[in-house]
Formats: C-alpha cells, sequence, structure tokens
C-alpha cells in the first residue's frame, strides 16, 4: 500500500519546523558562548566586604560600591576606605586581603605570558596567601613602577607562603611571614624567606634590602581582647634580632598607622603600652640598622582594650560542630584569642556542659590545641585562664560531635601543651 506524499503546504510547515529548530540551536548556541566569555573574563571574585568598599569598572567613569559576591574583570580597580578591607580570591589561584586605604588594580595576564593574575598596587597593603601547588593558569604577578613585572611562585614543600606588599613613598615593599618566595623577573631570580623584605617597585635586576628584616611578634596575641582599667599596662614583645642597633615601635589607632599615639626607639625586644582609654591599637615594630635607620615593619597586631571583663574568646571549633563521619581518627583544632600579656591556658573538653566531667585537659600558654584520636562522643569544650580562681573566656561552654559508634577517650586526664 502506498503512503501519499504530504500536501505543499505541509512541507511549508515542516520546513519551518525545521528552520526555527537550527535557529534556536544558533541562539542557544550563542548564548552559551556569551556566558562561556563572561565567565572566562572573570579575574577575581569579593569573598568578604567590611566597611566602605568601591571598584571602579574599566567601562565606568565612576567608583561604586560591591559587596561579597562580587566579580571583577581584567582592568579593574578595588579600593578600601577608612577601617575598611576586602578579601579578593584570585581566579588564577591564591589570594590577597586589602587593608584599609588601599587601591589596587586586578589584571589577567595574556596566555603566551603564562596567563595568571596581576595585581598592581597604587596604594596602602594589601597581604596574600598562596597555595604550596603550582597555579594551574601561571604565576601570581606584581606590577611595579614603569611597567616592571615580578612573578611570585611557592618553593616546593615549603608549604603555604603568606606575605605582604606595601606601597611607601619610596617603593613597593614585598616581605614574607610564612614560608618562602621565589621571584622572577626575565632572567632574574630571587628567593625571599619568612622575615624578609625586598623592595620590588623597579623590579629585580636592582632589587636590594633597604634595611634589617622586620622582628617576629610574639605577645600580646592576634586580636588580643584585654579588660580596661585606669593602671593598665600592656607589654609588648617580639624576637630579638642579631646584628641591630634597637627597635621602632609604633602603636596607633588604625590599621594605615595614620593616627599614631606612640612612635618611639627602644633597644630591647619588650615595650610597656599604655593606652589612654578603651579602644582598638594597632601595633608594629621594625628593626634599626647601624645607621639609626627602620626597616620594614612587621606584621601589625590589633589589641581591642574592652570595658569589661572580655567573654566568649573561643574560636574552634563553633558551638554545635559536628565532625565529619569516619573522622575520629582525624585532628581536632581548638583555638582561641588572646587576653594580652603571658598567661597559661587551660583547655577542659568534658561529657557535661558545665565542664564538671573532664575528660581532657590540656595547660600552657598557645592559644591552639590539636587534639588527636578523638573517641566517638558528645563533648563540651571551654577555656579558662589558669589562675586561682580559673577565669573563664567563655559565656557557655562549646558543643562538639565526633560520630560513630562510643567507645573509650584520652587515657590521659592531664597533658602538657606543646610549648
Amino acid at each position: 500500500m502506498s503512503v501519499p506524499l504530504p500536501r505543499r503546504g505541509a512541507w511549508g510547515c515542516i520546513l519551518l519546523l525545521l528552520v526555527a529548530g537550527c535557529s534556536r540551536t544558533s541562539e542557544d548556541e550563542g548564548a552559551s558562548e556569551t556566558v562561556s566569555r563572561e565567565l572566562a573574563a572573570i579575574v577575581a571574585t569579593c569573598a568578604v566586604a567590611r566597611g566602605p568598599v568601591d571598584t571602579l569598572r574599566t567601562a565606568n567613569a565612576y567608583w561604586e560600591p560591591f559587596e561579597a559576591g562580587a566579580t571583577f574583570r581584567s582592568g579593574d580597580w578595588v579600593r578600601t576606605g577608612p577601617e575598611a578591607s576586602t578579601r579578593i580570591e584570585l581566579r588564577g589561584g591564591g589570594r590577597i586581603e586589602l587593608e584599609e586605604r588601599t587601591v589596587v588594580m586586578v589584571e589577567r595576564t595574556a596566555p603566551p605570558a603564562g596567563g595568571g593574575s596581576v595585581v598592581a598596587l597604587e596604594s596602602g597593603t594589601a597581604r596574600g596567601l598562596l597555595p604550596e601547588d603550582a597555579l594551574p593558569d601561571g604565576p601570581l604577578v606584581l606590577r611595579g613602577d614603569n611597567g616592571r613585572q615580578v612573578a611570585l611562585t611557592v618553593e616546593a614543600h615549603a608549604g603555604p607562603t603568606e606575605f605582604r606588599v606595601t606601597r611607601t613613598a619610596r617603593g613597593m615593599h614585598l616581605s614574607v611571614s610564612r614560608g618562602r618566595l621565589l621571584l622572577s623577573e626575565g632572567t632574574n631570580r630571587r628567593t625571599l624567606e619568612a622575615g624578609n623584605w625586598l623592595d620590588v617597585a623597579r623590579g629585580l635586576e636592582d632589587a636590594e634590602h633597604d634595611g634589617p628584616p622586620f622582628p617576629t611578634s610574639l605577645s600580646p596575641g592576634v586580636d588580643a581582647r584585654i579588660a580596661w582599667r585606669p593602671e593598665l599596662r600592656i607589654p609588648l614583645s617580639w624576637k630579638p634580632l642579631e646584628g641591630v642597633r634597637g627597635y621602632q615601635v609604633q602603636v596607633a589607632r588604625d590599621m594605615g598607622f595614620t593616627r599614631r599615639i606612640v612612635d618611639t626607639q627602644v633597644e630591647g625586644s619588650d615595650f610597656t603600652f599604655v593606652p589612654p582609654e578603651p579602644g582598638m591599637f594597632v601595633w608594629r615594630v621594625s628593626a634599626l640598622d647601624e645607621a639609626g635607620r627602620p626597616g620594614e615593619s612587621g606584621f601589625a597586631r590589633r589589641v581591642f582594650v574592652e570595658r569589661k571583663q572580655p567573654r566568649g574568646l573561643l574560636v574552634t571549633p563553633p558551638d554545635g560542630y559536628q565532625a565529619p563521619n569516619g573522622s575520629a581518627s582525624e585532628d581536632v583544632v581548638f583555638a582561641w584569642q588572646s587576653i594580652g600579656g603571658e598567661p597559661r591556658y587551660r583547655l577542659v573538653v568534658a561529657r557535661d556542659r558545665e565542664l564538671r566531667q573532664p575528660v581532657l585537659v590540656r595547660e600552657g600558654s598557645p592559644q591552639q590545641v590539636v587534639l588527636s584520636g578523638l573517641a566517638p562522643g558528645e563533648y563540651f569544650w571551654g577555656v579558662y585562664v589558669a589562675e586561682d580562681p580559673p577565669v573563664p573566656l567563655f559565656q557557655k561552654a562549646r558543643r562538639l560531635v565526633v560520630p560513630g559508634p562510643s567507645g573509650s577517650l584520652a587515657r590521659d586526664a592531664l597533658l602538657p601543651m606543646d610549648p
């Protein structure tokens, strides 16, 4: 039996449907390509934004505010206002955090040059972190004066590396606080160890240390919180350096050190700061060379002087934290904030919220304890200043759950902290 051919009108409908389908497919492909180009154009994203932060887009002639989640394309500028900061995750790998009153431009190098991220620091200070593994798109590049570009990579097996870049009237200082950086510009190579710094504004060919390395701050700890009293005296201390004439100590009201209340030189590796009133203070130290000239300052630390005895200084794990399944044999990190001075802390891990049934106690001066092999079960923990009577650094104990079948806990009830 023969099948009749469709009439002319039916063929026309079929052709229209085919054309429409091809057109839609073409439109979808075009939209997909547009999205791909837009995503490829993103060079960085904002992970955290605090205070007034703005961006100047390449296509705009004005600054506009942004929030966490904002994206940046090659050639965009970012700036932070007073008491503001922002953390930027670079698409090429690593991140930078801009301190207050800082201006940078983010770019992306062309593929022949490696395709990594480029950061041009116009003013202020940026702190960065690079992972141990090689960045897939190429190294992070710092752009200095006259277009000079210095590439930063992490030495193998050196671990994640933390660094800081500061614009000064004389140049652009690059310093390392942890790890080791490998610097390259053309055929020039340099290695920058933790505690050392280099002026990289004019590249590496003429880069020299302008002074001694910076001292490592010791006490108070990072973001220490101290109760205010009229006679309060806060001892500041740092690691001494060999072959230096002395140290320059600065204390200010802001991270940019534009409102300084202490700017003095001392011979030893400590200084007593007398806060005039409650509030936030920031301190840093630099070493003096034989001519009495200060070098690069160490990383600034904040001290919060509060009207009441600080409580709620526990940092991690958060209240109600549940470790991942099967992680009973893994490390659990307990951390808390400093109260200043050189106190001894007492970490208590117990079965009850009142911490009256401790299963583990550790005492010492660090602000962090790592416990291995915490058996499955429900726990509560808190930290005290080891005085008589003990002073709690929390308003209520935090709950911690290690999933799995119930089991025995650590045998020793009292173990010393690592020094």
